[in-house]
């Protein structure tokens, strides 16, 4: 598993707060395009660190 740096743990608070917000909200928030949050999240998924919710 890859390191999780700053930027990761960001996103991940963010993403914590609200799973729902757009890319280009979270992109706005870190100061990064849209595209960078785009793979940064899917190299989490990838990773494990994201996983799907149980929605019961």
């Amino acid at each position: 598993m890859e390191k999780i740096d700053r930027l990761d743990k960001k996103i991940l608070g963010i993403l914590s707060h609200n799973a729902r917000i757009p890319f280009k909200d979270v992109a706005a928030e870190c100061g990064v395009s849209r595209a960078a949050i785009h793979q940064r999240v899917q190299h989490l998924i990838e990773n494990g660190v994201i996983t799907a919710a149980d929605s019961t």
